[in-house]
């Protein structure tokens, strides 16, 4: 099987000062999920690198889930108006990319100096007031699996520190803390929430704590949405839902409760549970539910799910579909600026296909 290329391009908000410097607005963005050699993919900007100082991290995702593949990644920066041609940032590399059956993905990051995204010939880079990238990709074929050496020494059984705390969540054993909310008692063990959330620690140990009552009022927070929060903080779960659109009342709560969680998650501090129910969002996508969620997204400074609701209405097709729904009807009445953002993207998209720069 020979080698499959793919590119997707990807872009970033930015400003730009004087003598046309361009500085990156400083958030962290990722791209939706997108399909490449038969792979699940996503990219992710960092506006400070981890690994070299004034520079910018721009990573590849494997989403795929249990799977093992090979491939190179390199990033340029195109010129929006494709009056120039990409202007290469780092060198391909092949990496290989593995998956556990968890919410964790394996990525490859090449961090890139800021002084040379300011560096390409001309000004036409930077039209947009922001930074347009765009990942090359090579998938190769998969190589054949080396046969294992017998070996005399004990495999090292997985971790099983987030079964003992399901079980812990479970009976409730040792508790020491119980929260109100809505009526409903829920009974917790301080440590755990406080190594969970910075504001569960500053609630139970820090400067938040105004007595050692131990019962705590929990407002605005709907009790199933709070159970959800505290099954997470034991497990590192999500609730149990079925990936896909959700065209029925079903699908809705299930929304609805995604929409809640991430809110707590937000309202806690804990930014992995914020991205996972993001990721989720993201996954099911319909025409009867986009406009909310993009409004929802708007409200939460969701960028990832932001990007996914404007990218699924920029299509032609579901775009008609989109328009029927009241909560397209509501956005256009009470917040038409969202939509000037489609509206945008949807005539970007059509502008940088028409100049063959974009290949999916």
């Amino acid at each position: 099987m020979e080698p499959v290329t793919a590119t997707r391009t990807f872009e970033v908000p930015g400003y730009v000062r004087s003598n046309d410097i361009l500085y990156a607005e400083p958030v962290t963005r990722q791209s939706a999920v997108f399909i490449a050699g038969g792979y699940n993919w996503s990219i992710l900007y960092y506006h400070y690198s981890a690994y070299a100082a004034k520079s910018v991290d721009l990573c590849l995702q494997l989403e795929t889930r249990g799977v093992k593949v090979t491939a190179s990644i390199s990033f340029s920066l195109l010129d929006p108006t494709a009056a120039m041609p990409p202007w290469k940032l780092t060198k391909a590399m092949p990496v290989e990319f593995s998956s556990a059956d968890s919410e964790d993905y394996t990525k490859i990051t090449q961090w890139v100096p800021k002084s040379k995204l300011n560096a390409p010939p001309g000004t036409g880079y930077l039209t947009r007031g922001g930074l347009l990238f765009q990942c090359t990709i090579t998938i190769f074929a998969k190589a054949p699996a080396a046969a294992e050496m017998p070996s005399s020494q004990p495999k090292v059984p997985a971790s099983d520190l987030m079964d003992n705390l399901g079980k812990i969540y479970a009976t409730k054993d040792g508790s020491d803390v119980t929260y109100s909310v809505e009526g409903e008692l829920f009974r917790a063990h301080k440590i755990i929430l406080a190594m969970r959330s910075p504001v569960f620690y500053a609630e139970l140990y820090g400067g938040m704590m105004e007595s050692k009552a131990q019962l705590i009022q929990v407002q605005d927070m709907r009790h199933g949405v709070f159970e959800a929060l505290l099954r997470y903080m034991y497990t590192d779960s999500l609730p149990t839902t079925e990936d896909g659109p959700a065209d029925d009342d079903d699908g809705d709560d299930a929304n609805e409760m995604l929409c809640g969680l991430l809110m707590a998650a937000d309202r806690y501090g804990v930014e992995r549970l914020r991205l996972l129910c993001e990721h989720r969002l993201s996954k099911v996508l319909n025409a009867g539910n986009v406009a909310d969620l993009l409004a929802f997204a708007d409200d939460q400074h969701c960028s990832i799910l932001k990007d996914a609701c404007i990218e699924f209405m920029v299509d032609s097709e579901k775009m008609k579909k989109v328009v029927a729904s009241e909560g397209y009807k509501q956005l256009r009445s009470k917040r038409p600026l969202i939509l000037v953002e489609v509206l945008e993207k949807s005539s970007w998209v059509r502008t940088v296909l028409t100049s063959k720069f974009l290949s999916f």
